[in-house]
């Protein structure tokens, strides 16, 4: 009987800037020379997932999203609030992957995205991968809609913010890393974005559900909670909580590959 190889899939999770805790899981994957055969993301995690299938070194995407107009707010939605375009993030993916397809991708990767006219969950592997991206990370009522076709979409982890079942195959070993950990939480909502914050943070970890039994290995750290959507300017300490989490699991990874 000849002798199965498996292989390293990755479900990487949305969750704003908590999300750059899978680029430094990557970092200490790629130090471990663990090179995943697939990659599925939502939101955050679509954009890190991008980055890497397209050649994209972990560290190298601390640049990304380090510039001053990522590290704030205002500068996403515009100085004068209300809706965004996504702009910034458009000219940081145009800037850091060279082909605008899904095709030319080194790791096949899947993106999840919701469907404003259906109401249903989508998952893209072709057209447009920084349509899909943007789309994906397009955060309810802070961000418009992207139109693709003729349909608009936003972000992927209202309906499902950790694609793992898409991965599962006999000879994969699905990873699920989760950037989001939440308990009970002492905070007064008495303003508006605190409030917007934590129900998206409620609705997508609802979407988990179904996705965790696809999960050989689910990946999460209590460090995370600490950390709220937009605090891109804490990027470094999110990237060393992942890149430790990831010393932490490699040798369980390593283990299923060979059990």
């Amino acid at each position: 009987m000849a002798e199965t190889t498996k292989k390293i899939a990755l479900a990487l999770s949305g969750g704003g800037a908590r999300g750059i805790f899978h680029a430094g899981f990557l970092q200490a994957m790629d130090e471990a020379e663990l090179r995943p055969a697939a990659i599925a993301g939502a939101s955050m995690g679509s954009i890190v997932g991008a980055f890497y299938a397209a050649g994209v070194k972990p560290k190298e995407m601390l640049k990304a999203v380090k510039t001053p107009d990522l590290m704030h707010i205002h500068s996403w939605i515009g100085l004068k609030g209300g809706l965004g375009s996504m702009k910034v993030l458009r000219e940081q993916l145009n800037a850091f992957i060279k082909n605008d397809d899904f095709e030319s991708l080194d790791i096949p990767l899947t993106i999840s995205v919701s469907n404003l006219n259906t109401g249903k969950n989508e998952l893209l592997k072709s057209g447009s991968l920084i349509d899909a991206v943007v789309a994906s990370s397009s955060i309810p009522i802070v961000f418009m809609p992207v139109k693709i076709g003729s349909e608009f979409y936003l972000d992927g982890g209202l309906t499902l913010n950790l694609p793992a079942e898409c991965l599962k195959a006999d000879d994969t070993i699905v990873v699920g890393l989760d950037c989001n950990f939440m308990e009970k939480t002492d905070t007064s909502y008495t303003s508006l974005m605190p409030v917007v914050e934590r129900c998206l943070h409620i609705i997508v970890r609802n979407t988990l559900r179904d996705q965790l039994d696809s999960c050989d290995i689910y990946v999460s750290s209590e460090e995370m909670e600490e950390f709220g959507t937009f605090d891109f300017d804490q990027a470094n300490k999110i990237f060393d909580i992942g890149y430790n989490t990831a010393k932490e699991f490699i040798p369980k990874i390593r283990e299923a590959l060979k059990s």
